[in-house]
C-alpha cells in the first residue's frame, strides 16, 4: 500500500451554498452523493484554483449532458472558491463543487473535501493498481455514479491499491475510477479516446505537454492482454498530477522512464506558470 498524506475536513469546515454560508453537515454529504448530481473537483495550490477555466467549461458540458442548469458564470464561480478559501483559511486542498436536482430548485455547494496526495516516494517508485470490470453510464460527463464508486473503493481497500482501472465488456482499459491512464511504448503515449472516458483537466494539460515535447499520442484503448508490451504506465488526475504506476496486478513497469520524467517536469512547469499568472 502506497504511503499517502491524507487530509480530512475538520468540524469547522465551512461551505458556500446557494442558501448561504454554513458549516459542513451530514445533510450536505448526502447531497454531494446523490445519483442526480453533477460535480467538479478543483485543486487549490497557494490559494489559486488550478486550471479553473478548464474545470468550469467541463462542468458546463457535464451539466448539459446531465440535464441540469446552473445560473452562475465563471467570475462568480471563481469568487465562490476564493470565499471558501478565505473562510476556511486553507490555501492547499481539493474543492468540490456539486449541483443536485431538488424538488423545487437545484441545490449547489462548494466545500473542501478529503484529499490524498502522493508523496515523493510514490513519484519515484510508482503505485500499485488493479483492474475493475465496470463501465460508466455517461463516461464523458462528471456525473456521480455511486455503484461504480463503491465497488472501486472496496477493491482498493481490500487489495491495498492506489487505484483501479476500469475495463469494459471488450476488455479494453478505459480510465481509472478517479483518474485517467496513459501507457508508454518507446516515445509513444497511448490513452483511450475522449468518447469512452471522462476527459480530465489534468489529462488535457498532459496531452498539451506531450505535444509541446513533440511526443506521439495514440488515442486508442489498450486491451488487458496487451499490458506486458508496454514500458511504463502512469495516472493523471487532480490529486496525483502525473503519477507512475509500479504494477498492474503481477505485471511490473518501469517507473523511471526518461520520457515520463520529462513529461512530469513539463507538467509541473505549467502548474508553476499558472499559479504565477493568477
Amino acid at each position: 500500500m502506497t504511503s499517502e498524506k491524507v487530509w480530512i475536513p475538520g468540524s469547522l469546515n465551512y461551505i458556500v451554498t446557494n442558501n448561504g454560508i454554513r458549516p459542513f453537515s451530514e445533510k450536505e454529504a448526502s447531497l454531494q452523493n446523490s445519483d442526480r448530481s453533477v460535480y467538479e473537483v478543483i485543486r487549490v495550490i497557494d490559494g489559486v484554483a488550478l486550471f479553473l477555466e478548464d474545470h468550469f467549461y467541463r462542468l458546463v458540458s457535464s451539466l448539459q449532458i446531465g440535464g441540469l442548469h446552473l445560473d452562475m458564470g465563471l467570475s462568480e464561480f471563481r469568487q465562490n472558491i476564493a470565499d471558501l478559501v478565505s473562510l476556511n483559511q486553507i490555501e492547499n486542498g481539493n474543492v468540490k463543487f456539486v449541483i443536485s436536482e431538488g424538488t423545487t430548485a437545484n441545490q449547489w455547494s462548494f466545500s473542501f473535501i478529503s484529499h490524498s496526495y502522493p508523496d515523493s516516494t510514490d513519484y519515484l517508485s510508482g503505485v500499485p493498481v488493479g483492474f475493475l470490470f465496470a463501465e460508466r453510464v455517461n463516461p464523458t460527463a462528471k456525473i456521480i455514479q455511486n455503484t461504480v464508486r463503491e465497488r472501486a473503493n472496496q477493491m482498493i481497500a481490500d487489495n491495498g491499491l492506489y487505484e483501479v482501472l476500469l475495463v469494459d465488456r471488450n476488455e479494453r482499459i478505459t480510465e481509472g475510477s478517479r483518474s485517467n491512464v496513459f501507457f508508454v511504448k518507446g516515445n509513444q503515449f497511448y490513452t483511450a479516446p475522449d468518447s469512452v472516458v471522462l476527459s480530465g483537466v489534468t489529462r488535457k494539460k498532459v496531452m498539451e505537454c506531450l505535444a509541446d515535447l513533440e511526443f506521439s499520442i495514440v488515442e486508442e484503448a489498450v486491451f488487458t492482454s496487451e499490458i506486458s508490451t508496454f514500458d511504463a504506465v502512469f495516472l493523471t488526475g487532480t490529486s496525483p498530477k502525473v503519477l507512475p504506476v509500479r504494477s498492474i496486478g503481477k505485471q511490473v513497469f518501469n517507473t523511471q522512464l526518461l520520457v515520463v520524467n520529462e513529461l512530469m517536469d513539463q507538467y509541473n512547469h505549467i502548474i508553476d506558470n499558472y499559479i504565477k499568472a493568477h
